[in-house]
């Protein structure tokens, strides 16, 4: 997990070469509005915080922290030492909150698990088995949600035809019944709720879902916590809220797909200070492989950040928005050339930076979803991809 300096204008920029800014006052603005839109399908539904891959990248204790503030009780990660860590963050501010392990947790695990009060999915009878076996043993209980596979076919007890809606019903309900597991809720995961070329889909697994739900609990499965959606479904299918809704990239201020147009705020702004300017001749090539040749002279920037903090050799051509030290908005700089394992390498375009200058990276507006346009993925992966060895330098309050 990362550390935090918290700090309420600029960051020294005489210890920071490069840094990602998370600002909290963004996330708790982004907290409000989609807890407010979870509640337009059902009342009572409330917000399931995805603080998984430490937060989208984001720092897990700042933002757990955060979000504690803002009265959010349920939180989503996807392991153990996530769990863990959410765990006492609320500990250390004495708060409780419900916590769900979305995938799997090697059963040696579960009295960890059950002494944590964490929740941990269940995906099939063998695997609920050796859970009980071991917290049992222990004279312990271990809370769990049943994963229904309705389409994603990534981990699930099938839902895929009648048959096996009746035979996963079953297993279901044999699995409640295991001494030291407590069943708790259900909970499936669409694979194309951000297209509407896939609503079709999206509406043939809220319907598979719902038949493994009806007919695991008409035989005794005591399932009481419903969730279905994630950020894309929160959106577009306000019919499928129930109890929970799964919040994650929204949360950070992306949006699903460029489909939405859904009011976020971004919480990571992403830095590099410029190390050096000077005149690329023309003729001159730039980086490795020589893949640009300067057209003339130009003016040229070095900002030392590079593909081992996140920041891929896929995002050549990207623009990067300059500020002077005082905050004062320069211009606009693209990456030319490859970028290396530390540095790289920005065309000034006309813009009187100097050295020292910051270039924001990610953070202006559409900044992040042209990266991921460049890398030909998600704003998601490039998130994440932001590596342990970038600061994140947390404003807005938190934790120091």
């Amino acid at each position: 997990m990362h550390s935090y300096k918290l700090y309420s204008s600029l960051p020294d920029l005489a210890t920071h070469k490069i840094w990602a800014e998370i600002d909290l006052d963004a996330l708790r603005s982004n907290y409000r509005a989609l807890a407010k839109e979870v509640k337009k399908g059902t009342p009572d539904c409330r917000p399931m915080c995805v603080v998984k891959a430490d937060a989208y990248g984001h720092g897990i204790d700042a933002c757990v922290d955060a979000l504690l503030g803002e009265g959010c009780d349920f939180f989503a990660v996807s392991s153990i030492e996530e769990a863990l860590a959410v765990r006492q963050v609320c500990r250390s501010v004495n708060a409780d909150a419900d916590i769900l392990i979305l995938g799997y947790t090697p059963a040696e695990e579960a009295v960890t698990l059950s002494r944590c009060n964490i929740i941990q999915t269940v995906f099939s009878s063998d695997y609920a088995r050796s859970l009980s076996k071991r917290v049992s043993a222990a004279g312990k209980a271990l809370r769990v949600h049943i994963k229904f596979d309705t389409g994603m076919n990534r981990i699930g007890f099938p839902a895929h035809s009648a048959d096996e809606i009746e035979r996963s019903a079953h297993e279901i309900a044999a699995v409640s019944a295991l001494p030291g597991i407590i069943v708790e809720g259900a909970f499936t995961h669409f694979a194309r709720a951000d297209e509407t070329a896939g609503d079709a889909r999206t509406r043939e697994q809220a319907e598979r879902y719902f038949a493994l739900l009806e007919r695991s609990r008409a035989l005794g499965a005591p399932i009481s916590v419903r969730h279905i959606c994630n950020s894309a479904a929160t959106l577009r299918f306000p019919e499928y809220h129930l109890d929970l809704c799964r919040l994650g990239v929204l949360l950070y201020g992306a949006e699903p797909s460029d489909m939405f147009n859904f009011e976020v705020k971004p919480v990571m702004r992403l830095c590099a200070q410029i190390s050096q300017v000077h005149t690329l001749r023309a003729g001159e090539q730039l980086s490795y492989g020589g893949t640009f040749t300067a057209p003339a002279d130009m003016r040229i920037a070095t900002a030392p950040i590079g593909y081992a903090d996140g920041f891929i050799r896929a995002y050549s051509g990207a623009e990067a928005v300059i500020y002077s030290k005082e905050g004062a908005r320069r211009g606009i700089g693209r990456i030319i050339g490859r970028i290396c394992m530390d540095q790289c390498m920005l065309d000034l375009c006309g813009t009187d930076a100097h050295e020292g200058d910051v270039a924001v990276l990610i953070g202006e507006p559409g900044q992040l979803d042209a990266l991921a346009a460049l890398a030909h993925t998600i704003n998601y992966e490039c998130l994440c991809l932001i590596s342990a060895r970038v600061p994140r330098v947390v404003r807005g309050g938190g934790s120091d």
